[in-house]
């Protein structure tokens, strides 16, 4: 969030490139995302995000309306997601055919989800009680998770 909030876009001015390079890695013109229907599926998403990192690090998410960009002609693609916890896998929905006006838009989209307060901080904490209860339901197998993670599980 900090890089979103490095110029004051709650009042208008303009989103800084590094919110746009950081937070916004395409790949083949893609931005990966994962679908939520509801609040009670927050953690599934963050459970297949975080999942597939190499650090654990409190994180941001911001909620897009996935009809409202459809609608307005930006491209979505079910893809399977890059996530061990196999269930989750085709909860997955790439931003694709993204172009330097495309990715405007989704900018734009991210910073009214902020303004909107749909946007939720995960905390290192929170991220360990996820992971936790994933691989202690047998949803998540521990030695799926970099080494980094795992060390700080058990800590």
């Amino acid at each position: 969030m900090a890089k979103w909030m490095q110029n004051d876009i709650l009042s208008g001015n303009d989103v800084s490139a590094d919110a746009i390079t950081n937070c916004m890695r395409t790949n083949q013109n893609a931005l990966s995302t994962w679908q939520v229907n509801n609040e009670n599926e927050i953690k599934e998403a963050v459970l297949a995000i975080v999942a597939s990192h190499q650090h654990l690090d409190t994180i941001d998410i911001v909620f897009l309306d996935h009809d409202y960009l459809k609608k307005i002609g930006i491209n979505l693609r079910s893809t399977p997601g890059d996530t061990p916890v196999k269930e989750l896998i085709n909860n997955h929905i790439d931003i694709c055919e993204l172009t330097y006006n495309s990715l405007g838009v989704i900018a734009k989209n991210i910073v009214q989800a902020i303004k909107d307060d749909k946007k939720k901080r995960v905390t290192k904490r929170e991220l360990k009680t996820i992971l936790s209860q994933a691989i202690e339901s047998g949803r998540l197998v521990e030695n799926d998770l970099h080494d980094s993670i795992r060390t700080k599980l058990r800590s």
